[in-house]
């Protein structure tokens, strides 16, 4: 048993599982995920099965996953008959009740959004509790609001709706997950989760009626045509050739007439006898028998003194 290593407060993660009224909320978002599958499986037009498979996994599949990954033994959803029963109940009502209106898909939307910042805060209190660390805890509880969403869209053949184009529900979840570790950590009452629950159910709610999302990948690339290309090129070729000017234009110019090194250059000395004796003029030092200048001038004939 691991023991709660945060804080010296109430375990959060009691709050979330004995609390009645919580509990309640936690099957009333079971039973309208259960919903909102239901109502995916009526536009796939499935059969009662297919509702029943549909609404089981998107309403418990991220709980499934969180407690397996924990090794917690039975998972919750199938500790007891009430999740399965609102999973079910929840599919069954679209498969019997055909409700398209403005109304009723608000109402799911605020029910569903709601009941999944509530997931992140127990998966990541439950991850916290068992000893994970802050990532792998906050990855679970994310995975625990939207990973039955993701399991359901896979099942139907799409892209999951996550992972672009869709609300900031995942944004939501890691929000709530994040401020869950905050209260955790700094061992701050117990009822607080809730405030984490409020704030990420909040701004899903705000993306949800601004529509806002995601930036996606092309909105982050540059793209350029073939002319843009060009002056590109351009200007940096004549940057780049503004720049050797202006380095290259402060180096001095050698005067030959004043510069001695300028001198050597011009100079034409055949070997280190004519260096020496345009460097040193007057009468020539005594050569040392056996170097190159004695052996040649013994060839030559007698040095002229």
């Amino acid at each position: 048993m691991v023991l709660w290593p945060y804080g010296s407060g109430v375990d959060p993660l009691e709050l979330l599982i004995t609390n009645d009224v919580l509990r309640v909320m936690d099957l009333l978002g079971v039973f309208v995920m259960g919903v909102a599958a239901g109502a995916l499986a009526s536009r796939l037009n499935f059969d009662a099965v297919g509702f029943a498979v549909i609404g089981i996994t998107a309403a418990l599949g991220g709980g499934i996953v969180r407690d397996l990954v924990l090794d917690y033994g039975v998972p919750a959803a199938f500790a007891g008959p009430w999740y399965l029963t609102c999973a079910l109940a929840g599919a069954g009502f679209s498969y019997v009740v055909a409700a398209e209106g403005a109304w009723w898909r608000h109402v799911v939307s605020v029910l569903d959004i709601t009941a999944m910042s509530l997931w992140a805060a127990t998966g990541t209190a439950k991850s916290l509790a068992y000893g994970l660390d802050v990532l792998p805890a906050i990855l679970l509880g994310i995975t625990s609001a939207v990973g039955g969403g993701v399991i359901r869209d896979v099942l139907v053949g799409r892209i999951p709706a996550i992972f672009g184009g869709s609300p900031l529900y995942a944004t939501g979840a890691l929000l709530t997950a994040v401020l869950t570790w905050v209260v955790v950590a700094l061992g701050l009452p117990s009822p607080l989760v809730l405030i984490a629950v409020a704030v990420g159910s909040l701004l899903a709610g705000i993306a949800a009626w601004r529509r806002w999302t995601l930036p996606g990948h092309n909105e982050w690339q540059v793209t350029m045509s073939a002319a843009q290309l060009k002056r590109l090129v351009r200007r940096t070729r004549k940057d780049e050739r503004e720049r050797v000017a202006r380095a290259t234009g402060t180096i001095p110019v050698v005067d030959a007439s004043a510069d001695e090194l300028a001198a050597d250059a011009a100079a034409d000395d055949v070997d280190a006898a004519g260096y020496e004796g345009r460097i040193f003029p007057g009468p020539p030092a005594e050569e040392l028998p056996g170097t190159v200048e004695h052996e040649r001038r013994d060839e030559s004939g007698p040095r002229q003194a």
